[in-house]
């Protein structure tokens, strides 16, 4: 495997202003006091960097990583988890924070069910009809609307707009890539698009469509809040002639094509309904990052789309470089990338020893996004694209970060280290400030103990959680009222870990991971196997003492469940004081014949099925219903399976199809 020998750098190009339908944005404080802070410039400055940026140097940054062999993970955009308790007839979307909707697959509003099928390339939009009076609980198909895609993308998520009739559905550009892997490799993202496309659902019997985006730069993510859709897309230049290895014999012709460039011909395009392409940021409100470890060219590209416009209006930001993860609040946008140079090693980066991570904000209020300050916190946001989003979160102005400082994954922390640290960043005068940390010199305790890696983590209001693991699960929750004296006020060690966590009410937490089996051989005795999928209600009614107040294991070693790769695989519905879950499983229950018995055995594969749990609220009980088992039979991939509650209906996505029965 080829090492990464640069740092992804973040340098901002505020964009807005220019073209049709295209709204201005305000510059924000420009501080100057921090390395990791951005600096205004003009387009000739923006120029210049991009000259330097692809210049001789740059070979360093895009020949070691653009390689065959980089493997093929599974990953997804940076995306969150957890969804707050809405009392309701039907379950939504899953969201790590309430008001900030996120893009799924399914969308229903609780009279119609939405949902992007066709080919390969999921570009049908399809709606149904949820029924109280059908016996066997189907869907009724009502229409259906052939997307106005192009043939190189492919449809990737919904939003539902309500109020407006009208459905926002996203198709990505395919490298071949995923997101986490493709993150190591900056020419992969030359050949970058997203695309948008507004269907009118006004009309009771045929949807139609309103109007198609194309723009060329890779979706990293995406939120909506009220008429508000905002995306985060990263690009990068791809001059032709430019040879990108810089060879001698070409070194002459490479700078004369450099010294020519000028920056607007290297951000990313909008295109309108197929029209001529028009420029989608405008490098006349530009920042720079004045100390970083190496200079990149990537361009990552913040657009806000006005959903509530009957023509097409729009406000962008780029900045120069590359950012690993974003996280939104109602009011925020927060991104982050590690500052010192890290490697790669099989599926994951290896992070430097002293490694720690920029993060900027960006104010939003509609179609204005401004910056407002930068900050840098120790450590690095982990080895998990799925993950990363979760370490953040946002309360009364505060920012928390979750980072850990192992290198590697599956390495051991130094002794005495702790393998979580918090930072709490004040936005002050321009700047993030910190205003609070753990562990620190008042509080040394350590989250988590030495050779532990962090899995779930969830900010709530004024608490943290924070799961660690390496053979038990210790849950710690975080007392975080005072920012500036963050202390750990609780702590509960249980088998195995969580992949992600999803506040019940103020006093119950449902936890989806993984079980594990201690291996009990020789070393330490902290090594266990993972076994099947692990559900877990954990009671916080007294936070200094939590407790496991109810589990269960689903299927054995092998078994999976989509929950485990995106929030958007858990679905809730809450009626009174119960609340009914519902998750598509892989289950792995079959022994291998020949095998002796040992808790390091995969088993084999039995069937793919819906998992449903009855949860008292009141009672903390986890009580679980019969399963739906897929009437697909072969063993598939269930990363975008998803679940609907209505009612007293089930209706279970599998296979891009539709199966229903009575809850």
């Amino acid at each position: 495997m080829k090492a990464f020998l640069g740092v992804l750098v973040l340098t901002l190009a505020g964009c807005g202003g220019g073209g049709s339908g295209t709204a201005a944005t305000s510059g924000g404080s420009n501080p100057t006091g921090s390395p990791w802070a951005l600096r205004s410039t003009n387009e000739a400055g923006l120029s210049a960097y991009f000259r330097e940026a692809l210049g001789p140097a740059s070979k360093a940054y895009v020949g070691s990583v653009w390689s065959i062999d980089l493997p093929m993970a599974t990953s997804a955009a940076p995306a969150a988890s957890g969804a707050a308790t809405v009392a309701s007839t039907f379950s939504g979307t899953t969201l790590q924070e309430a008001g900030v909707d996120e893009a799924d697959l399914i969308k229903s509003d609780g009279t119609h069910v939405f949902d992007l099928a066709g080919d390969f390339r999921r570009a049908v939009l399809r709606r149904q009809r949820l029924n109280a009076n059908a016996s066997d609980a189907a869907l009724v198909p009502v229409d259906s609307l052939k997307l106005g895609f192009s043939t190189d993308v492919r449809g990737s998520g919904l939003y539902l707009d309500s109020e407006r009739q009208q459905v926002a559905a996203i198709a990505e550009g395919s490298t071949g890539w995923g997101i986490y892997d493709s993150w190591f490799a900056p020419q992969v993202w030359g050949q970058g698009v997203t695309e948008v496309v507004l269907a009118d659902t006004s009309a009771s019997t045929q949807m139609k469509q309103r109007r198609t985006l194309r723009m060329t730069a890779q979706l990293i993510g995406s939120r909506r809040v009220g008429t508000s859709l905002y995306l985060v897309m990263r690009s990068y230049p791809r001059i032709p002639g430019l040879d990108p290895s810089w060879p001698t014999a070409k070194s002459n012709a490479n700078q004369v094509l450099l010294d020519a460039l000028q920056s607007p011909q290297l951000l990313p395009t909008l295109s309108i309904d197929g029209a001529s392409a028009q420029a989608l940021v405008d490098p006349s409100s530009c920042f720079t990052q004045g100390d970083n470890a190496v200079k990149s060219a990537d361009v990552i590209t913040i657009v806000g789309i006005d959903l509530a416009s009957a023509t097409h209006r729009h406000a962008a930001r780029c900045f120069t470089g590359g950012t690993e993860a974003f996280y939104m609040s109602d009011q925020s946008l927060y991104l982050a990338t590690t500052r010192t140079a890290y490697g790669y090693s099989a599926a994951f980066p290896v992070y430097a020893a002293q490694a720690s991570t920029d993060i900027h904000k960006f104010g939003l209020a509609g179609l204005d996004i401004s910056y407002l300050g930068s900050g840098n916190v120790t450590g690095h946001l982990g080895f998990d694209q799925n993950r990363k989003s979760f370490r953040m979160g946002e309360h009364l102005g505060a920012l928390r970060v979750i980072s850990q400082t192992s290198p590697s994954w599956g390495g051991w922390s130094s002794p005495g280290e702790s393998p979580g640290h918090l930072t709490i960043l004040q936005e002050k005068a321009g700047a993030l400030v910190v205003i609070g940390e753990l562990p620190n010199a008042s509080r040394p305790a350590p989250l988590g103990k030495t050779g532990e890696q962090l899995y779930a983590s969830r900010f709530v209001g004024s608490r943290g959680y924070l799961v660690t693991y390496r053979l038990t699960d210790p849950l710690y929750i975080l007392d975080l009222a005072n920012p500036a004296d963050p202390k750990i006020a609780g702590e509960l060690q249980v088998d195995g870990y969580s992949d992600y966590l999803f506040p019940l009410t103020d006093t119950l937490l449902l936890g989806v991971g993984k079980d594990a089996i201690a291996d009990g051989g020789p070393g330490d005795g902290r090594f266990a196997w993972y076994q099947g999928v692990k559900v877990s209600l954990i009671d916080l009614s007294d936070p200094a003492r939590p407790r496991e107040a109810a589990r269960t294991v689903i299927g054995r070693r092998g078994t999976d469940a989509s929950a485990l790769h995106t929030h958007h695989g858990l679905a809730m519905q809450t009626i009174g004081k119960t609340t009914r879950i519902s998750l598509p499983i892989r289950l792995h229950d079959t022994a291998t014949p020949g095998l002796m018995p040992s808790s390091s055995n995969y088993f084999q594969f039995t069937r793919t099925e819906l998992q449903r749990f009855d949860i008292d609220l009141t009672k903390q009980t986890l009580v679980s219903r019969s399963s739906l088992a897929s009437s697909i039979t072969a063993e598939r991939d269930i990363g975008d399976d998803r679940s609907l509650l209505w009612n007293e209906q089930v209706h279970y996505f599998r296979g891009g199809g539709w199966q229903s029965a009575a809850w």
